[in-house]
């Protein structure tokens, strides 16, 4: 049961003798304001409501509760103080809400100047009657106030006229009409009043409003306002009087004329590290005369890629149109240029250079390794400082190398990094130790960095005093190769005890060594081998180092074989 009904239906636990003898007798009870059924009166009538869209009409709940009994017929009549103005017979029940009865469009209620019953605008009392199925009858005074008033309605929001830097205000217009109930007929609101609201998208002063009153024909039009920036407009009108009710609001934007301007600029220079300061400078004009334009702002800033400005300031043109900015890099950002635009609001021109900003780098997780054959192998990474998910090109990076770690550092090696993940990989042969560094310069996309300094050591090695005998020797003799293995001490060289040596053969005339045999040094550094003569050739010992030590390759010894 909604709220209405529960309320009309209120149990009156006192009931007037005269009240109850009309409900036995005739079945019928007639309720005035306020006044509530008492069991058991099964009809009930909710309020009557004008209908919002269209005045002419409205809408009323009626129900019975008499069991299997139904709403078989409603009826109203609309009356000022105890006048009836009209009589509607009956009331249609609403297909799509039951229980609902509304006046037929037929029976639109009107003006007598539009050929119907209601003498002029206002507010009237509405009654209503409903009967069941049973008999059961219900009247129910005063069920609701029929609004029969004009709606207000505000005509297209337009400009006067289009704002321009010489003229910076605008004017608006529209007509506020009235709506009449029934008919739809529009009638000109005279001496009514407008609120035009001028409202602001950016960071840009709060809302303004101004105020004017229409004409005999409906027609408004504002006092000029201000434009400074981009705005929205919207006019507004509200009544409560005795011929008419209700807002009605109308929305527009802004047009402008632009200014054109041409502006020429240039930077001092072309990359730009972090902390530096870069002087952009130029001119700006208007007109195929190349008129300078004086006292506007200029807006000069870094470019983000697509995303604008990054950092600006704004400078103000002089008498002859020029300017100067200087911009400081920032921190953290890879930029891709500068920019210089108006920023007036009328103003519209704009100029733009390349000026590479690069972003921090840092050379990570750098590796060093010197293998005993004096390979040197460094891998690491390079990475953004400030954005450590930020993806890379091919990046350059290049090996150098120092006696002292601190001075005559020279480039021994160069890589690209890996796109995306900003790897690399940097070898270089031959090396005796030293320290190691990587170092990735400066380039429009990263500023110049370097990773840690590694020392790499080992101890160098060597095999002297080779000598193999005798000479000549029998072929199918014995050949003894002997020699010496010692290890770098200080700035003289010592006997090292060490790993295997071993013994390589190259027969007379070939290009290729052959392993033959093995041997390890004794205590003094001394190595004997002894094995068959089979042809003429060269004999030489190799030492393979360790993890602390270097490889080394004796001198050679030639043996005649007869």
């Amino acid at each position: 049961m909604s709220a209405e009904r529960a309320l009309t239906r209120t149990v009156t636990r006192t009931v007037s003798l005269i009240a109850t003898t009309a409900l036995l007798t005739t079945g019928t009870v007639v309720l005035g304001a306020g006044t509530a059924f008492a069991d058991p009166a099964p009809v009930g009538i909710g309020r009557a409501v004008t209908d919002g869209a269209q005045r002419g009409l409205f809408s009323v709940n009626a129900w019975t509760d008499a069991t299997g009994a139904d709403i078989v017929s409603v009826s109203a009549r609309v009356r000022s103080g105890s006048d009836v103005v009209t009589e509607i017979p009956a009331l249609a029940e609403q297909s799509w809400d039951k229980g609902r009865f509304r006046v037929p469009e037929s029976a639109v209620l009107k003006l007598t100047e539009d050929q119907g019953a209601v003498p002029a605008l206002g507010r009237y009392a509405i009654d209503v009657t409903a009967k069941d199925s049973k008999g059961y009858t219900t009247t129910r005074q005063d069920a609701g106030v029929l609004d029969f008033t004009l709606t207000p309605r505000l005509g297209e929001l337009k400009q006067e006229n289009t704002p321009s830097r010489e003229n910076p205000r605008v004017r608006l217009r529209t007509t506020l009409m009235g709506e009449q109930p029934g008919s739809g007929h529009l009638v000109p609101l005279e001496d009514a009043t407008v609120t035009f609201v001028r409202t602001y998208t950016g960071d840009t002063p709060d809302p303004v409003a101004v105020t004017a009153v229409t004409d005999g024909s409906g027609a408004v039009t504002s006092p000029e306002i201000d434009i400074r920036d981009w705005a929205n407009f919207r006019a507004t009108h509200t009544a409560d009087t005795a011929t008419a009710h209700g807002s009605s609001t109308t929305y527009e934007g802004l047009t402008i004329t632009p200014y054109p301007v041409k502006i020429t600029a240039k930077s001092d220079r072309t990359r730009l590290l972090p902390g530096a300061s870069a002087t952009i400078t130029g001119r700006v004009t208007h007109g195929t005369a190349n008129t300078p334009v004086e006292g506007t702002d200029i807006r000069v800033g870094f470019l983000n890629g697509g995303a604008g400005h990054a950092t600006h300031k704004t400078v103000r043109t002089d008498a002859d149109g020029r300017f100067t900015a200087g911009l400081t890099g920032p921190t953290g950002l890879s930029l891709s240029g500068w920019s210089a635009r108006a920023a007036e609001f009328y103003v519209s021109g704009e100029a733009s250079g390349k000026l590479a900003v690069p972003a921090e780098s840092a050379v990570r997780g750098v590796r060093s390794t010197l293998a005993a054959d004096g390979l040197v192998t460094v891998t690491g990474a390079l990475a953004a400082v400030y954005d450590r998910g930020a993806a890379f090109s091919e990046e350059p990076v290049q090996l150098e190398h120092s006696k002292d770690g601190r001075t005559g550092w020279k480039k021994v090696a160069s890589a690209k990094t890996a796109y995306w993940t900003g790897e690399f990989s940097l070898s270089v042969k031959g090396s005796t130790g030293g320290h190691y560094r990587v170092h990735h310069p400066a380039t429009d996309a990263y500023t110049e960095s370097f990773g840690p300094s590694h020392l790499l050591t080992r101890t160098a090695t060597r095999v002297t005093s080779v000598n193999a005998g005798p000479e000549p020797v029998t072929k199918g003799g014995t050949v003894t190769v002997s020699g010496v293995l010692q290890e770098k001490a200080g700035s003289g060289w010592k006997a090292y005890q060490g790993r295997a040596v071993d013994l390589y053969f190259k027969a007379k005339g070939s290009t290729k060594w052959s392993y033959v045999t093995w041997g390890r040094p004794a205590s003094n550094g001394r190595i004997t081998l002894k094995t068959k003569a089979v042809k003429d050739g060269t004999w030489t010992f190799r030492h393979a180092g360790d993890s602390k030590h270097f490889n080394s390759t004796s001198g050679t010894d030639y043996v005649d074989v007869r």
